[in-house]
């Protein structure tokens, strides 16, 4: 099998992605426009997939398929999955909420000076244990040895430009619908991020050739 024909091989996270893309596409259509909004169901579906995916990499990490040093990866990617679940509560300003239904300003509230600090510290601390995890050196030896799910990446990435279009660069031309786009755009992304996530971990079927015969211990 030609290393293009990997590329377009499908898993299942692969058909998963494909299903949550249509059903996003028919959304656009069938959702009101509110469900776009801020603390709406779209957006609480979305904390329940990043939690999915919290759970994901640590199944994968003790239990997975895949080699030691891509398991601990798996485990170092849990803070990313953390603090995209703070974005999504708006950082626990969701929880506080004006009578007139927007959110208390970060600053207000008795946390609010230490979230970025927090932030900042949490990115540093994950960059350096992937780094340190020879993340670089596995995603070469994966593109190497491995099958590459390029479908769902592509779905990824044109979900995630097509979130970041509408948000900073649609003005206006999507109208009402311009945030329940964008917010079913961010959920084909997290979905996909979390069938990739669990792809990575338990398809042995894409592991780099060498790992195949890897069996999985606790670490």
């Amino acid at each position: 099998m030609s290393k293009l024909t990997n590329f377009f091989s499908t898993t299942p996270g692969t058909k998963f992605s494909l299903v949550v893309l249509a059903i996003a596409l028919i959304s656009m259509k069938l959702l009101p426009a509110s469900w776009g909004q801020e603390n709406s169901p779209i957006e609480w579906s979305q904390v329940v997939i990043l939690a999915c995916a919290v759970i994901a990499a640590v199944l994968a990490a003790y239990f997975g398929v895949c080699s030691l040093h891509q398991r601990k990866l798996l485990l170092w990617s849990v803070p990313v999955w953390l603090l995209a679940i703070g974005r999504e509560l708006s950082w626990g300003r969701v929880f506080y909420v004006n009578s007139d239904g927007s959110f208390v300003n970060l600053a207000n509230l008795w946390y609010g000076t230490y979230v970025h600090p927090l932030i900042a510290c949490v990115i540093l601390i994950t960059v350096w244990g992937l780094l340190k995890n020879g993340l670089s050196v596995e995603i070469l030896e994966w593109y190497k040895y491995g099958t590459v799910p390029l479908i769902e990446i592509l779905i990824l990435v044109g979900a995630g430009m097509f979130a970041t279009g509408v948000e900073h660069f649609s003005f206006g031309i999507f109208g009402l619908n311009e945030e329940l786009y964008e917010e079913l755009a961010e959920t084909v992304c997290y979905s996909t991020l979390l069938f990739l996530l669990i792809d990575l971990g338990f398809c042995r079927r894409i592991q780099p050739s060498r790992a195949h015969n890897i069996k999985s211990y606790t670490l």
